[in-house]
């Protein structure tokens, strides 16, 4: 962090903890770390999409927090059903367990996954009260996308073979499948749109490096000015299409061939839903609890501490209602001895 992003992020914290957004919870369990929640890189992250400007900042950190509590988002990450959220995983860009060349994670989605099927689970999910036991769609796409922020960007940001590896990752790179979508299909999705891109534009400033839309239809600009009105400015203006003819080429200068999908031509085998597939790197520098033997299990992971220098990632969320703490791994990293 350069030397003037230090002063502001210390003011810009300052004014948060004047407004009560940094207090300690009673939904904060002992020893879980806050990284993507409330550390100094999200603060910092909240500053860049407001220029650095900190009283803009704080207003969208203020809205974010009331919504994620509004939500109980944190306590959704721990007792939401694995289930519940392996279903979550496949309506909503996720990580493949690959990186790209600068060491940012790289989440993926194929648009035939939205079919009328999908957005109707959606949109019944998205109308239940949430404090039934079984959480609405915003609580689901809340734990999701605090998947990417509290479990996996620190888990990129502790890997070395990074170009800047004293540098946190906290961006992602964004791959979606388009070569099955149509107008009807994104007229469809407009409300499933709308509602995610305010997720992410309000909750997640700051998380999206480019989103590339690989192998569209040949109409696709028709598609684009009828779903743009339905997302953020900002995220729209990381978007880039690329047909079939360019796609390979393109991500191939960010991404090395063997964590390209195979429907772009490269030799990853993605299928949508599926559990993180780690690249050798990843899977050597975590230390493996057993079973799991360089397999993430399914359903949500956090990270803990109790040992300066070492994290442990252990798998939360609900099994037939009950809630589990399965040690996953361990993890060293580096400034925190």
């Amino acid at each position: 962090m350069a030397a003037h992003e230090t002063v502001l992020v210390a003011q810009f914290s300052r004014l948060c903890a004047e407004r009560g957004l940094l207090q300690g919870r009673d939904d904060v369990k002992e020893g879980d770390r806050l990284d993507g929640v409330a550390d100094e890189t999200t603060l910092l992250r909240f500053l860049q999409a407001k220029r650095m400007d900190p009283s803009n900042a704080l207003c969208q950190f203020e809205e974010a927090t009331q919504f994620r509590r509004e939500k109980d988002a944190l306590r959704a990450y721990d007792w939401i059903s694995v289930d519940d959220f392996e279903v979550t995983r496949k309506l909503y860009p996720h990580w493949t367990g690959r990186r790209g060349n600068q060491g940012l994670p790289i989440v993926m989605m194929e648009t035939a996954h939205l079919d009328q099927k999908a957005i109707a689970h959606w949109h019944q999910t998205r109308e239940l009260s949430g404090h039934s036991g079984s959480p609405d769609m915003a609580q689901r796409a809340l734990v999701h996308f605090d998947y990417l922020t509290r479990f996996v960007f620190p888990l990129c940001s502790a890997l070395r073979d990074r170009p800047l590896p004293s540098e946190p990752v906290t961006k992602a790179i964004y791959l979606v499948d388009g070569s099955s979508i149509c107008l009807r299909q994104a007229w469809n999705l407009r409300d499933f749109a709308q509602d995610t891109s305010w997720i992410l534009a309000t909750c997640y400033p700051e998380t999206i490096d480019q989103i590339f839309i690989c192998n569209p239809p040949s109409y696709f600009a028709k598609i684009w000015n009828l779903m743009k009105k339905f997302v953020d400015p900002v995220t729209a203006e990381k978007i880039v299409a690329l047909n079939s003819t360019d796609a390979y080429g393109i991500l191939n200068k960010y991404i090395h061939h063997d964590d390209i999908p195979t429907q772009f031509g490269g030799a990853f085998q993605f299928t949508n839903g599926m559990l993180p597939n780690l690249c050798p790197v990843t899977r050597q520098a975590l230390r493996w609890a057993p079973p799991f033997k360089g397999t993430l299990p399914p359903g949500p992971i956090k990270w803990t501490q109790d040992t300066p220098g070492q994290l442990k990632a252990v798998a939360t969320g609900t099994v037939d209602g009950v809630e589990r703490e399965m040690d996953v791994a361990t993890l060293d990293i580096e400034g925190e001895k």
